[in-house]
């Protein structure tokens, strides 16, 4: 045997934690099965191979069960288990759909409309959120899932996603408006553009959802996202209808709620049901608390970029990589 073969053996053996005499007789076993195809070297490098496969499968098995905990469930019935349990703690609900890639925009409003109907006959107190980009802007389905939140006394947020997005999506936050429907909406600090859009929501006296948003602003690529929140705080203190301060980072929701509860603004703090939450915080203040219910196709709602800016939350991308962790629970000290 060469060398080269024997130093591949080696570094077989020391990645499994076998010894050589193993490793040996697993390629010896793989040359065997091949019919004496496979020469020593290539079955030594064919063992490597299978057990490389093996580990990358095995870690995108554990960030799928990491990705699988930031949802209640892939069903409906399972958000609305959350949503229940979030009642019985005294929070408001929102629940947001995951739809597969590709679902159709009409499929996707039917579930909408049954995500409605499900929560008006439940009588819990939670909103649906919606993405109406993927159901490509259509009016007539927005129509329906309007109709039957309406009849069933259920408030429609409409999310916000990309920046280009924005404009066709807050045509139908005002068309909601035209129609008499509860509605809210998602504002992003980051994107320059919020500026004028709080104020657009102000001036319809519609509900925002303040995010710094995972998506920057090519206009403005350095922002700072907590500056940007508090500056919208600011705009929106003592003018909004409500503001959901929907943010886990303690040192901007801290000021931001106590800015608004001393202009007297409506507000509460909005939380995503998986990671570590402030609700300390909130009972401290005295605001509700409303869970973010994420439910559907499972991944893991964090933003590369903020990785980089906030390390708590490669902490927790970490943590649940390592351990179980049960959707609803807080870490020790609601980690902000």
């Amino acid at each position: 045997m060469s060398r080269r073969h024997d130093e591949l053996l080696a570094a077989i053996a020391r990645r499994q934690g076998l010894d050589i005499g193993q490793v040996q007789a697993r390629v010896q076993a793989r040359q065997v099965r091949s019919g004496g195809l496979l020469w020593p070297g290539a079955a030594a490098r064919s063992l490597a191979l299978s057990y490389a496969l093996e580990r990358g499968a095995q870690r995108l098995a554990a960030f799928l069960a990491a990705g699988s905990r930031h949802v209640s469930g892939r069903t409906l019935d399972d958000a609305l288990r959350a949503a229940r349990t979030e009642a019985a703690r005294g929070h408001l609900a929102t629940l947001g759909y995951w739809p597969p890639p590709g679902q159709a925009p009409d499929e996707l409003a039917r579930h909408y409309v049954a995500a409605v109907e499900a929560v008006g006959a439940a009588g819990i107190d939670a909103s649906v959120s919606i993405k109406v980009d993927l159901m490509d802007y259509r009016s007539e389905l927005l129509d329906t899932l309007l109709r039957a939140a309406a009849g069933h006394g259920v408030r429609v947020h409409f999310d916000a996603q990309g920046l280009e997005t924005a404009d066709r999506t807050h045509a139908l936050v005002e068309a909601g408006l035209a129609r008499g429907a509860s509605v809210s909406a998602t504002l992003p600090a980051r994107w320059r553009r919020s500026a004028a859009d709080a104020e657009r929501f102000i001036a319809w006296r519609v509900p925002v959802r303040l995010v710094k948003g995972q998506g920057g602003d090519p206009a403005q690529p350095h922002a700072d996202p907590r500056r940007c929140f508090l500056e919208l705080v600011d705009r929106l203190a003592g003018r909004a209808a409500h503001v959901g301060v929907a943010t886990h980072d303690r040192r901007a929701a801290e000021p931001a709620l106590r800015k608004l509860l001393a202009s007297s603004t409506p507000c509460s703090l909005e939380q995503l049901r998986s990671l570590p939450r402030l609700d300390a915080l909130a009972r401290a203040a005295g605001v509700p608390v409303r869970a973010y219910v994420a439910y559907g196709r499972f991944g893991l709602p964090y933003a590369v970029g903020e990785v980089f800016r906030r390390p708590a939350i490669a902490a927790w991308v970490l943590r649940d990589l390592l351990v179980r962790h049960r959707p609803g629970t807080s870490a020790p000290g609601d980690l902000g």
